[in-house]
């Protein structure tokens, strides 16, 4: 019986361990498009918000897999990409999709920009089509969370298509989204002062998305 005891005390005092040093850790995935990746306005890849909030963390990161696209990289991408489990490659060493993001305990994602960008160029109905883009956004956010049940930060629109009252139509909608999902909106609208091509931010601009991000995450603190 003492044996028994003993066995199960054991264990219980391995799984605390392993709780506690869990939780002191930070594994953070970053998804999205070319905010993610970091592309500045001289269209180089420089410190994205992700290695900047990496950065930050370094002291206690476990792990950082940036898992964004240079290219025109839209919200159906990912879902498909999650749902087939991609072989992520990131600093030659390869991961499943959907592997990581369970052992996410951080996760931003930034994507649906390339989504508004591309229909604005056409004779279309930007609301109904808007619609329909946050409707595929939330899909990809449920799906997310069927693997995850940590921290995650979606970044708002901001306006790049010269439409604003349909950006802030698309992000009161996001944040209700959002919201639904416990989700935390990082409202970077305001993006727009850090924009010199129309499109890229500069690294000041990364800077005021790293910081809207480290706002939410020192109030977890």
């Amino acid at each position: 019986m003492k044996k028994i005891i003993f066995t199960i005390l054991v264990v219980l005092i391995t799984f605390l361990i392993y709780f506690f040093n869990r939780s002191e850790k930070i594994y953070y995935v970053s998804l999205g498009d070319y905010l993610s990746y970091g592309i500045n306005n001289f269209k180089n890849v420089n410190n994205s918000y992700s290695n900047n909030i990496k950065e930050y963390h370094k002291q206690n990161l476990d792990k950082y897999v940036n898992y964004s696209s240079y290219d025109d990289y839209r919200v159906m991408d990912l879902i498909n990409d999650i749902n087939y489990n991609k072989t992520v490659i990131y600093e030659d060493k390869e991961y499943k999709l959907q592997n990581l993001l369970i052992k996410a305990n951080l996760i931003t994602i930034s994507i649906g920009m390339n989504d508004l960008i591309y229909k604005s160029n056409y004779d279309t109905d930007l609301y109904e089509y808007t619609d329909d883009l946050l409707k595929d956004i939330e899909s990809l956010l449920i799906l997310i969370r069927k693997y995850n049940k940590d921290e995650i930060y979606f970044l708002s629109f901001y306006n790049v298509i010269g439409n604003e009252n349909l950006i802030e139509y698309a992000n009161k909608r996001l944040e209700i989204i959002c919201n639904k999902n416990k989700i935390k909106l990082v409202d970077i609208s305001l993006l727009n002062n850090y924009i010199i091509d129309k499109l890229y931010p500069t690294n000041d601009g990364y800077m005021y998305i790293t910081n809207k991000i480290l706002y939410f995450t020192k109030q977890k603190k």
